[in-house]
C-alpha cells in the first residue's frame, strides 16, 4: 500500500493540516494558539478545573497543559486559584476577558471545520464522526 492511503498517514496529514489552520487564524485574531482555545473552550464549559482534570479531559499530556495554563494566565484569559479541597493543587477558571471574546474565537474554529468538511453530505459527515468514534475507541478501551 501506498504510504498515502494509509489511514494513520492520511489522519495525520488532515489532522495537522487542520490545526496549521486554526493556529493561523487564532494566532492572528487572538494571539492564541490551537492548544489555547481547547483549554478556554473547555472552562468556558466546565468552570474550575484542576490542570490534571484539565489534561486528563483533552487528553493532553500534563507538564505540556500547564505550560498552556500559564500562557493564557499571562494573556490574562484564566486564573488560578489553590484548591479549597486540595492545598497541593489549583483550580483553572476562565476569564471576563477570554469569555467577552470566546464567540469570536468559536466562530473561527468553525470557520475551519467548515472548510475541512466542504464536499461531504451530512449523511457522510454522520459516518465519517462515527467511524472516527470507532477507530478512537479501539485504541482507549
Amino acid at each position: 500500500m501506498e504510504i498515502q492511503n494509509s489511514l494513520g498517514f492520511i489522519l495525520n496529514t488532515s489532522a495537522k493540516l487542520m490545526k496549521r489552520r486554526l493556529d493561523t487564524e487564532l494566532k492572528a485574531g487572538f494571539d492564541i494558539t490551537s492548544s489555547q482555545w481547547a483549554v478556554l473552550k473547555l472552562l468556558s464549559r466546565e468552570e474550575d478545573l484542576s490542570q490534571a482534570e484539565i489534561s486528563d479531559k483533552l487528553n493532553a499530556d500534563r507538564a505540556t497543559c500547564g505550560a498552556v495554563i500559564e500562557k493564557l494566565m499571562s494573556k490574562g484569559f484564566v486564573t488560578k486559584t489553590l484548591s479549597k479541597d486540595d492545598r497541593r493543587s489549583y483550580k483553572v477558571k476562565i476569564s471576563p476577558k477570554a469569555l467577552a471574546i470566546l464567540e469570536k474565537m468559536a466562530q473561527k474554529a468553525d470557520e475551519v471545520n467548515d472548510l475541512a468538511i466542504q464536499g461531504l453530505t451530512s449523511d457522510e459527515l454522520k459516518i465519517f464522526i462515527k467511524c472516527l468514534h470507532t477507530i478512537t475507541g479501539n485504541f482507549v478501551k
